[in-house]
Formats: C-alpha cells, structure tokens, sequence
C-alpha cells in the first residue's frame, strides 16, 4: 500500500514585510507567488516497526514534521518509509524544504485515510522550520505571519495572469534563510507596508496587473536594504525602462520575477532585449506564463521543466489523480 502526496513551490514573495494585525500588534508576514513549475512529490509507505525513515536521508525536516504530525493526531503502531523527490534547487528562495514537508504530511495522512487541513500543515511546518511559506494554501492569496503559522488576511481575488522572466541573479550562491536574523524594518518602512498591503488588496480586486507589480517592486526594492541581491538596480533599471509592469524576489533566496502583460509571446521583441542583457551577465534565464485560473505556470519555448522526471521515479500513473 502506498499513498501520494504533491506539495507546489514558489517564486519568492509578492509582498514581504511587518504589518499591523486585528490585535494591533505588529507581525512578520508575506503573500507568496505559487509556482507550479517547481514541486516536491512525497511516497508513505507503511513499514515494521514505528519508526519515520526518510529517503533521501538529508530530507531530515520532512521526518521531523511527520513526526510531529503523527504525534499530533495520536497515531501509533505503524511505522512509515517516506521517499521524497523535487525538481527544486535548494537555497534558492523557491521553498524547496517547505514543499517537501507538505507533500510528506499530505502523503502520510493519506496513507492512514487523513486530509489535514492547509491550515494544520501551515502551523506543523512553521513548528519544524521556524519560518515557512504559504504554499499549501490553494485558491486565493493570503497574507500568512511566516513565523507564528497564522493567517493575517485572505484576500478576495486571484492573482491575475501574468507572464514573467525567471533569473536566478546568484547560481553559485544559495542562501540559509535561518543563518540570517530577521529584518529589522524602520518605522518608515513599516507604514509602507501598511500602504502596500491596501494597494495589494485593491490590485487583486481590480485585477490589476500594473498595481500589482508596482506592490512588488516596491516590497522588493524595501527588502534589497535587507538581504542585498546581486544586479538588482541593474535588474531594476532594465524592467522600468521596458514593457515589464515590474518584479518581484524571493526574499530568503537569489530567485528575481520580471512581470509581464500575459499577451506577451516569448518571441516579443521586450522578452528578447532582457535575456540578452542577462546573458551579458552571464545569467539565464526562462520565460513562464500563468494561468489564472488553475493557477499552473508553463514555461514556454522550451521543455517542460521537471514534472515528466519527478513523476517517473515513481511508476504508478494513478498517483497524478490522487493528488
């Protein structure tokens, strides 16, 4: 018997930042950009024993939080083999461990006939990693307290669709988000985040892209004081002086979005111009276009990325309708 589960990573955040919550207290908190194109697939399998065992053995935080999972529930007297396989880089901000953790909850609940709710997988996963995106939240964007494992608003809207360049501005230079202290915001800053948090919510209601990407350049180019990221006011330049309607940075990671009209063809003239310039930099990149409502980005002009690899480790095709 074994049971599957699939967990979607991210690109980074959209907003990032300190803001005021209903208890008046202030609360670190983001609203991050789902991005289907990377994910972690999770096998729980039942074994001799009560034993969590892990494979591959460095995904340590996904045993930790089956653990606690188990525990929490009151399970016992099954012992569970998890296999754990993702096409994402880590240390990049695109939440490779947070992925793995919610696709290994979602595959072991599965396997003794559970579906935890997202907001049960938030709070394990913020228990075993200190700080964890919103990922298992499907549908509509939440403003999520990355630290505390709650809710601080749920949007109305979707994110609307969009296109978007990739760049990753520092292949040889992940980042361990827990090695870097929280960032310490000024008064100033913090208050822009109040406002960003408004101009977001009317940008989602208006479905405006060009509001949008005002929200996210705006919370990136605060956050660039914080955690400095390589070619940014180059990066920056390069979308104001085009068609982007602006970008967006995994903040714990080296991951920059560039956004664009979805209409835009990666053949377009703008697309081209920019990742010629990256090259300059020796920088690659990919085009991605998303789709509002499944919320499934495709990279386009170019092989699918990862999902035919993920999948094949593991035979059984039926494990593509069960999650």
């Amino acid at each position: 018997m074994h049971a599957y589960g699939l967990a979607i990573g991210h690109h980074g955040e959209i907003l990032q930042g300190v803001f005021r919550g209903r208890d008046n207290r202030l609360h670190r908190a983001l609203v991050t950009l789902p991005f289907t194109s990377r994910y972690s697939v999770a096998v729980a399998e039942p074994i001799d024993g009560d034993n969590v065992l892990v494979s591959p053995k460095h995904k340590t935080k996904s045993r930790e939080a089956t653990r606690l999972f188990l525990d929490e529930i009151g399970h016992s007297g099954m012992g569970i083999k998890l296999t754990v396989n993702s096409n994402i880089p880590e240390g990049f901000g695109l939440g490779s461990s947070t992925t793995d953790i919610v696709a290994t909850i979602r595959a072991t609940a599965r396997l003794i006939g559970m579906e935890p709710k997202a907001s049960t997988i938030f709070r394990l996963a913020v228990r075993t990693e200190a700080a964890s995106d919103g990922t298992m939240f499907t549908g509509k964007p939440r403003l999520v307290c990355q630290r505390e494992g709650t809710i601080l608003e749920r949007f109305k809207k979707r994110i609307p669709e969009f296109s978007m360049i990739s760049v990753n501005v520092a292949p040889s230079d992940p980042v361990d988000t827990l090695t870097h202290p929280p960032a310490r915001y000024t008064e100033d800053e913090i208050r822009e985040f109040g406002k960003l948090r408004k101009l977001l919510r009317r940008a989602l209601e208006n479905e405006s892209l060009r509001d949008l990407g005002g929200v996210a350049t705006r919370s990136a180019v605060i956050n660039q004081q914080h955690l400095p990221q390589p070619h940014f006011d180059f990066l920056l330049e390069l979308s104001q002086s085009t068609k982007a309607l602006g970008l967006q940075v995994a903040h714990s990671g080296r991951m920059v979005g560039i956004f664009f009209d979805p209409r835009l063809e990666r053949e377009d003239k703008t697309i081209q111009h920019i990742q010629s310039e990256l090259l300059r930099l020796n920088l690659s990149s990919a085009f991605f276009r998303s789709h509002s409502i499944t919320g499934r980005w495709y990279e386009t002009g170019m092989p699918r990325i990862g999902a035919p690899r993920v999948w094949d480790t593991f035979p059984q095709t039926k494990a593509r309708s069960r999650s």
